[in-house]
């Protein structure tokens, strides 16, 4: 029973940071393309608010696909672990 929370927990954990981790992604690259691209296309820009106006965009689009995108990678985990374990042949 305890391996099984354990396991629970670790999983759960890895898939918080897997979101964590898409969702800083996202974030970095909202504010270097907002800035970006008011550097090319605006006379003047506002720096300060591109790259906060990128941060939030940032995040919010990378936070939709984050929790679908950390499963699929902790289930490629998973099977790379299981093959590691059990040998290609899955015995």
């Amino acid at each position: 029973m305890l391996q099984i929370f354990i396991q629970t927990l670790r999983w759960l954990l890895t898939w918080f940071y897997f979101v964590l981790i898409i969702c800083f992604i996202g974030a970095v690259l909202g504010v270097l393309t907002h800035v970006f691209f008011g550097l090319c296309f605006m006379t003047e820009p506002d720096y300060s608010f591109l790259a906060a106006f990128g941060f939030t965009n940032g995040l919010k689009y990378g936070g939709v696909w984050a929790g679908g995108f950390a499963i699929v990678l902790c289930v490629i985990r998973a099977r790379k672990e299981y093959l590691q374990t059990h040998g290609e042949s899955g015995e």
